[in-house]
């Protein structure tokens, strides 16, 4: 097992709220191919402020409060962890803990799929929903955040780059086949993982949208249905062309606290709080 060492080469903190978005390694338009040689850089994200001018999904208007959490990195703690890393990074017992207390303090975990049709065919949503999703496709979060996910008969989706699948560090074909058998989602995080505002051909940013849509459904005979901007960074350009390609949603990062029936390709999402303490702060009993 690959122990996962980090290496990053630029720290960004993005202030959210009174939320730290930490962003490390590879803020510059690189894709995973040209970054490969390195054991595991980080491909964190930065949060997206802009709403001007962005294409809308046809669906409701109405405002949600729901949460989406965003999860990279599930794995025991390492000495050799930076501050950038312990910023993202959840130990597999802080992961269950987070698990228990979201039952416990009264909130249901939910799909985007369920956010998808509560806003298009007003299809009714539990109390107090959340949605789980992981990103990038490390193959920790198979062995040490799925089994959680499974004890507690939770469902997450989990969004990949396709040129990483099955690369050193990340997860394979069969263990993604393993969480389609078990009921979570697979979602796209583009083929590359580059910043998509900074593609400059419109042939490339379609098969990094369109064409890593098609590799996944391919592969793992399922319908993909979601996509995660890398980074968090989109334009009205790279949301016309998600909404081209056929998704249903698409999820940024800046957390409003809210979602929007009318930016169902913009929803926000929080990076998850690394500590019980500062998850049970975020998230008081219902």
């Amino acid at each position: 097992m690959l122990r996962s060492a980090v290496t990053i080469t630029t720290l960004c903190i993005a202030i959210v709220g009174t939320g730290i978005f930490a962003a490390g390694g590879y803020l510059k338009s690189k894709t995973w191919a040209e970054t490969a040689s390195v054991d595991q850089p980080l491909f964190a994200e930065i949060s997206t402020t802009s709403t001007q001018g962005l294409p809308t999904a046809a669906s409701s208007t109405a405002k949600l409060s729901l949460p989406i959490l965003v999860y990279h990195i599930v794995r025991p703690s390492y000495p050799s962890d930076d501050a950038a890393v312990r910023r993202i990074a959840v130990t597999p017992q802080t992961f269950d803990e987070e698990m228990s207390y979201l039952g416990n303090a009264g909130y249901h975990i939910v799909s985007f799929n369920d956010l998808e049709d509560h806003f298009r065919n007003g299809t009714p949503l539990p109390p107090h929903p959340v949605i789980l999703s992981f990103d990038d496709g490390w193959s920790d979060q198979f062995t040490y955040a799925f089994p959680i996910l499974t004890a507690h008969r939770y469902t997450a989706t989990f969004f990949v780059f396709t040129n990483a699948v099955g690369g050193q560090g990340f997860l394979s074909w069969d263990e993604l086949k393993s969480l389609v058998a078990a009921g979570m989602t697979i979602g796209s995080h583009s083929e590359s993982h580059p910043f998509l505002t900074h593609v400059v051909s419109t042939d490339a940013l379609w098969n990094e949208i369109d064409g890593s849509k098609q590799i996944l459904e391919r592969r793992l005979g399922i319908s993909v249905n979601e996509f995660a901007y890398p980074f968090g960074a989109y334009d009205p350009a790279v949301i016309t062309m998600v909404q081209r390609a056929g998704y249903r949603s698409a999820r940024g990062d800046f957390f409003s606290g809210d979602q929007e029936g009318d930016r169902l390709y913009a929803l926000s999402a929080m990076n998850a709080p690394t500590t019980t303490a500062s998850f049970e702060q975020r998230f008081p009993i219902r």
